[in-house]
């Protein structure tokens, strides 16, 4: 197995295998705090017969959102997951084309009389308990093996890359509570748009097996 483990930067990177990692700000990102969200730690790593991706979401809460969860409102972790391939049509015209877009979402509920935080990964899976708020929260923010390439999508001559964002999606009180919460932003919380090139050499590794 072939593991390629990345550190975010602040500037575009050379990778190992000519792998490239660009943080950069693609659309126009709104804050709700002066500490936004912000992707880390990436791994591309070879899993059976698919090529996959885990990473964590740094920071993903702001003062005021703690305080909504800790007052029993829901909060979410979304990473919005995209790849794609780099194709040449009958013209010779190069294009990016999607093979995939999906979004995966860890949720957090905390129980105010049991002082007990829960995370639910997915449907699939059972959720996590634990009382640590600090604990909590690095769960949530860690996305592990998402499938980006099946072995039979993959074709070495051709140039993969996968775009992540996080995003705390904009939370909906209930009971009118907005107004107890006036100094919530209207705002989602995102992180960057990050695209790494998918090193060709993990690609052809996987064609081996």
């Amino acid at each position: 197995m072939i593991i390629f483990i990345i550190m975010s930067f602040s500037v575009p990177v050379l990778l190992p295998n000519h792998s490239n990692l660009y943080a950069g700000s693609k659309k126009q990102i709104e804050f709700a705090a002066d500490h936004p969200p912000y992707l880390e730690d990436f791994i591309i790593s070879t899993e059976e017969d698919s090529v996959c991706l885990s990473l964590n979401v740094a920071n993903p809460f702001d003062h005021e959102i703690k305080s909504l969860l800790l007052n029993g409102v829901s909060q979410k972790i979304s990473l919005t997951v995209k790849v794609s391939v780099n194709s040449f049509n009958l013209y010779l015209v190069k294009f990016n084309r999607t093979l995939s877009d999906n979004t995966y979402t860890h949720n957090i509920d905390y129980d105010n009389l049991k002082k007990t935080f829960t995370i639910t990964m997915s449907a699939e899976s059972k959720p996590t308990e634990t009382t640590s708020y600090k604990k909590a929260v690095k769960i949530a923010a860690e996305f592990k093996d998402i499938v980006l390439l099946h072995k039979n999508q993959i074709d070495a001559d051709r140039h993969y890359q996968v775009d992540a964002q996080t995003e705390i999606r904009e939370v909906s009180l209930p009971f009118h509570l907005e107004y107890l919460f006036f100094f919530l932003s209207a705002w989602d919380r995102k992180s960057n748009s990050y695209t790494i090139d998918i090193p060709k050499q993990l690609l052809i590794e996987n064609l081996k097996r």
